[in-house]
């Protein structure tokens, strides 16, 4: 093969390899860390809504903060489904065939976003080492992306988790899933921030504006038989 064929081919993989490199950087925005990172542009979510549902396959909480008029929805994976709730602040617990339970997932209604996520892991007691859990976050850049990531938890103590989106980034859900038969006693002091409205997506915009278009026309063609008449 001609030198200069097999450097044009080296070249081109070493561009490939850059541009795996440099989009698997960017493909990761999403942050997790141990310990409790600040209640920093956060509020908490809120069990004490009696509209709301807070047992079941759905829990449901609220924010009376900068969350205000939002609603939170849990769901689980494990056992049945059933989940229910301890206490007005955020303490989720395993309901009636599904305690302990090991999986949960948090996400706003109606397609909202958030951009913080802090939470506390109380496992179940007894367990031995190793116990671990893995985070599942999916969220938004350019398309929707999934992160996962799995740590060590302690059985003998708190285990505070803080999840944070950047580079423009938002978080649609989150899911906590227990490993190597580590099982939950309760997911409690759940806090939420960066709270923001679904946008439209360019499709819907389009089919709005198309829209728009056709009703001016429409008005301009009335207007105009009406000036002939």
């Amino acid at each position: 093969m001609p030198h200069i064929f097999q450097r044009a081919i080296l070249a081109s993989a070493a561009f490939v390899v850059m541009a795996l490199a440099s989009s698997n950087a960017w493909a990761d925005p999403i942050t997790i860390t141990t310990g409790n990172p600040g209640n920093q542009n956060t509020d908490n979510v809120l069990f004490n809504n009696g509209s709301l549902v807070h047992s079941g396959t759905l829990v449901q909480g609220d924010f009376n903060g900068s969350g205000a008029g939002f609603i939170v929805d849990f769901t689980s994976g494990s056992g049945n489904g059933n989940l229910g709730v301890s206490g007005g602040q955020a303490v989720l617990v395993g309901g009636s065939g599904n305690t302990p339970f090991s999986n949960a997932t948090i996400q706003l209604e109606n397609g909202a976003t958030f951009t913080k996520l802090i939470l506390n892991i109380d496992v179940t007691n007894g367990l031995q080492f190793p116990t671990s859990v893995q985070f599942t976050v999916n969220y938004t850049l350019a398309g929707g992306q999934v992160f996962n990531q799995v740590f060590t938890v302690d059985t003998n103590g708190q285990n505070f988790f803080g999840i944070q989106a950047a580079e423009g980034a938002v978080i649609n859900s989150v899911t906590v899933q227990g490993l190597n038969g580590t099982t939950f006693a309760d997911i409690n002091q759940w806090r939420v921030g960066g709270f923001a409205q679904p946008t439209p997506e360019p499709a819907s915009m389009f089919l709005l504006g198309s829209g728009l278009v056709g009703a001016a026309g429409a008005l301009r063609r009335r207007f105009k038989n009406r000036k002939q008449d």
